[in-house]
C-alpha cells in the first residue's frame, strides 16, 4: 500500500466514524468479582512505577482506584458514564476524557492510566484525548488497547472486531505511538 493510498483510506474512516452507544459491561463487573480479574495489576502498577498520585481516566466504576488507594496510592479516577457505585466518592469525577483539559482534583500526576478506552472513541476523539492524558501527567502515561490485527501501513485502523461492537477504532501500534511522540512522549522500557 503506497503511502497516499494509506491517507485516503485514513482520510475514509475519519469521515465516517460515528461515536457507538455508550459501553455496557457484559461481565460481572462488580468490585468482587474485579478484584479476582485484576489480580496482581494494583501490586505490578504500584512496583513498576512507584507513583504518588494516580488519575485512572476512563475508570469506570473505579474499582482500580479503590485498589490503588488500599495500597497507600493517592489515586482518582474520572469517566464519562454515571456509575450508581461511586457517585459520591470525592476520588471519582464524571468527565468525558475529551473535556479534560485539566484535572478535576487539582494539579497533576505522575501516572495517568487509561485502560481498554481508546478503542471506543473515534479517530478524532482519540487524537483529543492523547494530548489531554499527557497534559495530566509528570511522568507517566499507562495504555492498554486493542490494536489492528494485521496493520499494512502505520496509518492502519481496524473499525470493529470480534470482541465488543462498541470497539470502533483500533490503530495499529506504531500509529498510537506516533501520537504520544507528537505530545513530546517516548516509549519506557515496561
Amino acid at each position: 500500500m503506497t503511502d497516499d493510498q494509506a491517507v485516503a483510506r485514513l482520510e475514509t474512516i475519519v469521515r465516517g466514524q460515528v461515536k457507538p452507544a455508550p459501553w455496557v459491561p457484559v461481565t460481572d463487573y462488580s468490585y468482587t468479582a474485579r478484584l479476582e480479574a485484576e489480580g496482581k495489576h494494583p501490586e505490578l502498577i504500584h512496583e513498576h512505577f512507584q507513583p504518588l498520585r494516580v488519575l485512572d481516566a476512563g475508570c469506570g466504576p473505579g474499582h482500580l482506584v479503590r485498589m490503588l488507594v488500599g495500597l497507600g496510592i493517592e489515586a482518582y479516577g474520572v469517566d464519562a458514564a454515571h456509575w450508581a457505585d461511586w457517585l459520591d466518592s470525592p476520588r471519582l469525577a464524571k468527565l468525558d476524557l475529551e473535556a479534560m483539559t485539566t484535572s478535576p482534583f487539582g494539579g497533576r500526576f505522575d501516572l495517568v492510566i487509561c485502560r481498554e478506552v481508546l478503542e471506543h472513541l473515534t479517530i478524532a476523539q482519540l487524537r483529543t484525548v492523547v494530548t489531554n492524558l499527557v497534559r495530566q501527567s509528570t511522568t507517566y502515561v499507562y495504555i492498554t488497547t486493542r490494536f489492528a490485527k494485521a496493520p499494512d501501513h502505520l496509518l492502519a485502523v481496524d473499525t470493529a472486531d470480534d470482541l465488543d461492537p462498541t470497539h470502533i477504532t483500533m490503530l495499529s501500534k506504531p500509529f498510537l505511538r506516533a501520537l504520544f511522540v507528537l505530545e513530546g512522549c517516548k516509549s519506557g522500557p515496561i
